[in-house]
């Protein structure tokens, strides 16, 4: 018995989903995300794959995760080769850190542990005070299911409604931390704060919080060369 979901649940693992290594060209996206110099070729082996993977979970999830530093000045645009075969022109604004990066995934992941998206938690947050969220995921737990098919990531996840509401607790527990790193979750909280600040529902549980992870070093996350 399935439940079906859109963006409510995630997990995500560090081996790319079956359909991801199955189509070519899935894999030469793979591949292009495990670069580390813009017009490197990169050998097609698991590690890359993995590799690439890992990077396009933390950009997905959190636009200029800690474990980067974008350039959003003409370097890259400089550095572009129509011809470059994996596509793009081998455009490549992020500088990654490759221990930090691993130790972001790690967190994020948690093993595939059933998890909110980031970007979502702001949203239910809207849902907290008037009881809308809670009354949602005790109206699903009420549901017959033993597996969990999301829209995103990996799938499907051995879960059921007894279990379904643990990544809800932020709104139980009366605060947003969440267990990513803290780095990780600056530019959203920065965004609900300034340009995005229009579309967030007033909320009392403060903005998102993680754990320090110490991913830039104090580099700054975004430069213009």
């Amino acid at each position: 018995k399935t439940l079906l979901l859109c963006d409510a649940v995630l997990s995500v693992t560090e081996e790319p989903p079956p359909i991801l290594t199955s189509d070519p060209e899935y894999v030469r996206a793979l591949l292009f995300h495990a670069r580390d110099d813009p017009l490197e070729l990169v050998a097609d082996t698991a590690a890359n794959r993995r590799k690439g993977w890992r990077r396009i979970v933390l950009l997905f999830n959190f636009f200029i995760p800690g474990a980067t530093q974008a350039d959003i000045g003409l370097k890259p645009l400089l550095a572009l080769d129509p011809t470059f075969e994996l596509g793009w022109g081998g455009w490549q604004p992020f500088t990654w850190r490759a221990a930090s990066e691993e130790a972001s995934f790690a967190r994020y992941s948690a093993n595939g542990r059933p998890t909110l998206l980031p970007i979502i938690q702001i949203i239910l947050n809207r849902g907290v005070a008037d009881g809308s969220l809670r009354r949602w995921v005790s109206t699903v737990q009420r549901w017959d299911f033993e597996r969990v098919v999301p829209a995103h990531l990996d799938a499907p996840i051995a879960l059921g409604p007894a279990q379904f509401a643990e990544p809800f607790d932020f709104a139980r527990d009366g605060g947003n931390e969440v267990r990513f790193c803290d780095e990780d979750v600056a530019l959203l909280r920065e965004a609900e704060k300034g340009p995005l600040s229009f579309s967030v529902g007033t909320t009392a549980l403060g903005p998102l919080t993680g754990a320090e992870c110490a991913l830039g070093n104090s580099n700054p996350r975004i430069v213009s060369a």
